[in-house]
Formats: structure tokens, sequence, C-alpha cells
């Protein structure tokens, strides 16, 4: 038997106390709490258990549909098989901008998006620190319907959120119960009612950019969360 052979590329990012300050800048505090403490290790014990504490949002992640859906399904009800398979990243940097992706984006990127894609945005993203002000690329709603459309099982991005997080927060104020700015994160909810799961906070995009490959992120299998980190690969024959 043929053994496989294959390039494997890690797209995700290391879990720390500094993960928020790199994706969200002064905005970090909204996915504080991470916490690593050892339970036991070997100055006190024959081998080592730790106590981990984080956000379900955290770094590279997956948003399961009761993150923006009101009664969708949490990470438990997640259909993983649409977490891996064929995927395209697609080379849309624009530099270090505010910029609202297109449908005409999308039906004009190559390689082609085909139906059962799982589709990743090369943006270009750089990271930022604790005293700045993030600027990132995001998907319009128009984006959005035209992915679930065309059939697409997951859209992943390096940016902390597939939508404009600073304009979520301050200019719409959509976590608001009392909002007017209705629907709320309406990108995440065109996506996640038709079981379009996203994938925030990846890297190394740029290793993979304008290339077909196979693709994998799945989360752990805790009931009632909204999210999870998720250790993301890519995969390419060398054959």
């Amino acid at each position: 038997m043929e053994r496989w052979t294959f390039d494997l590329i890690d797209l995700s990012r290391p879990l720390s106390a500094e993960t928020p300050k790199a994706l969200l800048g002064d905005l970090h505090e909204h996915h504080k709490g991470f916490e690593i403490r050892y339970v036991s290790d070997w100055s006190n014990s024959n081998g080592t258990n730790c106590l981990i504490t984080l956000p379900d949002h955290l770094g590279t992640h997956m948003d399961a549909p009761i993150h923006t859906v009101e009664g969708g399904a949490d990470l438990a009800a997640v259909d993983v098989s649409r977490l891996i398979g064929e995927a395209v990243c697609l080379d849309l940097h624009r530099g270090d901008v505010d910029y609202g992706y297109t449908a005409e984006d999308f039906a004009t990127a190559e390689p082609a998006i085909e139906p059962g894609d799982i589709v990743l945005v090369y943006s270009g993203w750089q990271d930022v620190s604790a005293k700045t002000r993030m600027r990132q690329t995001y998907l319009t709603v128009e984006a959005a319907e035209w992915l679930v459309e065309r059939g697409v099982h997951a859209v992943g991005c390096e940016p902390a959120g597939i939508e404009h997080v600073p304009d979520g927060l301050f200019t719409y104020s959509w976590y608001d119960k009392n909002t007017t700015n209705l629907p709320s994160w309406p990108t995440h909810q065109a996506l996640l009612k038709h079981d379009v799961y996203i994938i925030e906070g990846l890297w190394n995009l740029e290793l993979i950019k304008g290339r077909r490959f196979r693709f994998a992120a799945l989360p752990l299998n805790v009931p009632g969360l909204s999210g999870c980190p998720v250790r993301a690969v890519a995969w390419i024959d060398r054959g």
C-alpha cells in the first residue's frame, strides 16, 4: 500500500493571556479570563495536572449557532462533518484597512468557490497591541448570503470577528439587549442560521493563500457552549 504523504500546516494561534491583545488591541478586555493553574507538578507529584480557564471564543475558535441565533444549536449539537473537508483560501488582501468584503469579491476570487467548500479568507491581518485600536476586514451580509447560496460548509477569517468588532460593540451596540440596531450581528446570523459555521482568529494563511487543500478545525464536545477554540490545520498532498 502506498503511504499517504502530505504537508501539514498549523493554522491555530497559541492560547495565552496575550492572545486577545494581539487580536483585539484595546478591546482585549472583552475576552479576558485565560488562566492555567497547576494542580500538581513534578515538585509535589509523579505527574502534572492543570486546571485551565478560558473564554469560549478565545484565539482560533469556532462559533456555534447559539452564539448569535436565539434557540440555535449549542457546541455539542454542531455537525462536525462541516468542519473538515475540501477547502480554499482566497487571497483578498486589502491592506491594514477597515473593509467589508462583498458578494462580488467572493464571486470573482480565485480559486473559484465550489459547493461544499470550507472558505478561508486571507486578508493580511497584522496583530495589534493592547494600546492600538484595531482595523479589520469583515464580511458584509450580502457576502454571507452569497456564500450560503453557494452551499459552503464553513467560513474562516484571520481577525477575531467575521464582522467588524468595534462597530458591533460601539456603533451598533449589538450585545446590548436594548439596542434598536437589529438584527444583531447580522452576518453571523446569515451564516449560522444555515449551519455555515464560522472560524475566527486563524493565522499562517499566507502559506496557503490562493490554493486548494484539505482542512479541519474540530472543537471539543462540550454541551452548552456558544463556541470553542479549535486546532485548525490544512494538509496538502505532496503527490
